[in-house]
């Protein structure tokens, strides 16, 4: 499976700016025959843009998600982007997988929102979803999800392959793609494909470091601290060779249930 990550310049305004951008981004991987591409977290609004987050929210099948399944269908290739979804009074932080045929095959909702202004402004969604997609099965997570490694290792124990994020990662928390992220992949033999932001969106800045790091924990791509679209071939193979050499997955069990015992003693 072959997957493209965008890494977007924040200061790019409004959402019509940002569909006609991510048409520019899905045509050209189409041509280089991409099968899945993924954008930011919040890219339908931006991240620090205030009451736009709610002018601009809407829901899972409203316009813009309308336009993109539109051009993914065209081209034949899937779409992944974070925006803010409107639920009638209630909006959430969302990210939205479109298949290559157009269809919206899962719709995540943030589960643990970071300290800052997401609590101004989301609710909170209650599970994270895992699927299917042609011969792989996915999960999405936004941001600060994918720092808990219980959340990963709860959708690597639910068989997902590649963990898709959408982040808006600052420019003070470099060690999260740099280091976190290579550590969920080896820890729990799985892809991680990590959409982030870079430069500065209304006084706020953004590390860059967009990757797709294999399931040892190793670089595959990686972007800069300037806009850019990394791509990768994923092997799938390589998930059950990785969990083969390093078994956590399969030892967890054992660990948990000796710790439980020495609690109890």
């Amino acid at each position: 499976m072959k997957v493209s990550v965008v890494q977007v310049d924040a200061s790019l305004a409004r959402p019509e700016n940002r569909f006609n951008l991510l048409e520019v981004k899905v045509r050209q991987a189409a041509i280089e025959d991409v099968d899945l591409i993924a954008f930011p977290e919040l890219f339908l609004s931006g991240y620090n843009v205030g009451e736009a987050l709610h002018l601009h929210a809407e829901a899972q099948d409203g316009p813009f998600a309308q336009r993109v399944g539109t051009l993914a269908k065209d081209l034949g290739i899937a779409i992944a982007y974070g925006y803010p979804e409107r639920d009638g009074e209630t909006v959430y932080n969302a990210f939205i997988f479109i298949d290559e045929q157009g269809r919206t095959l899962v719709n995540h909702r943030k589960t643990v929102l970071p300290l800052g202004i997401e609590h101004d402004w989301f609710a909170t969604g209650s599970n994270v979803p895992v699927f299917r997609f042609k011969d792989a099965t996915i999960a999405l997570l936004i941001c600060y999800e994918c720092e808990f490694p219980e959340i990963v290792r709860h959708v690597a124990q639910q068989g997902a392959d590649i963990v898709l994020v959408a982040t808006a990662g600052g420019a003070d928390w470099r060690q999260v793609p740099t280091s976190v992220i290579p550590s969920r992949a080896y820890e729990n033999g799985i892809f991680i494909a990590y959409a982030n932001y870079c430069g500065v969106e209304n006084g706020h800045g953004f590390c860059g470091l967009s990757c797709v790091v294999n399931p040892y924990g190793v670089d595959l791509a990686r972007a800069g601290k300037t806009e850019d679209v990394i791509s990768t071939n994923l092997d799938l193979g390589f998930v059950a060779e990785a969990r083969e050499k390093v078994p956590f997955l399969r030892d967890q069990r054992r660990v948990v249930s000796r710790l439980a015992r020495m609690a109890r003693t």
